[in-house]
Parts: structure tokens; sequence; C-alpha cells
């Protein structure tokens, strides 16, 4: 047998709890890492959906500013249009009175 009196032998079975124990730290320490990693993508994803929404409101914000000038001007232009309207039906009826003197 060519482990009896080897010290290589001796050395690594000695050496083997200690091992595991390094292997099992290795790959705690390998998911720590992915953990870290899965973290800080989760983060940026995050940060960057804050910031997506930031602007979508901010958007809508001045989106709902300009409609409610917008209906505000529509309003205005209503009623000139109605001013309009009601001057030409007064000039209409002062032509048609002139029209039937002549007659």
């Amino acid at each position: 047998m060519a482990n009896f009196g080897n010290p290589a032998y001796s050395a690594a079975t000695g050496n083997a709890a200690g091992m595991a124990v390094l292997a099992t730290a290795g790959v705690g320490l390998a998911h720590a890492i992915g953990d870290g990693i899965a973290a800080a993508a989760r983060a940026r994803y995050e940060r960057r959906y804050d910031d997506a929404l930031s602007a979508a409101t901010s958007h809508a914000d001045t989106m709902e500013l300009l409609a409610r000038t917008s209906m505000q001007m529509v309003a205005e232009l209503e009623a000139e249009v109605a001013r309009l309207r009601a001057a030409c039906r007064q000039r209409q009826e002062v032509i048609d009175v002139l029209k039937a003197r002549r007659a």
C-alpha cells in the first residue's frame, strides 16, 4: 500500500477538512458575489424606472397645462366668433333696411 508512511498522503488526509471548509467558503463567496451583482443590476433597473416615471409624469403635467391653455384659447375664440356673427347679422340688417328704402 502506497499510503503507509507516505508524508504526502498524511498531509492530504490531515488537510481534507480544511480544504472542505475552503471549498465551502469559496462557493459561499461566489454566491455572495452573484447576489451583489444581481442587487446592483436591480438597483440600476429601479433607478432607470424611477427616472422614466419622473420624466413621464413631468411630460404629463406639461401636456395638461398645454391642454388647459388650449381649451381657454378655444373658449376665447368661440366668444370672438359669436361677437363677429352678431356684428355681421347687425350689419346685414342695416343693409336690408337700406335696400328696402331704395325700392
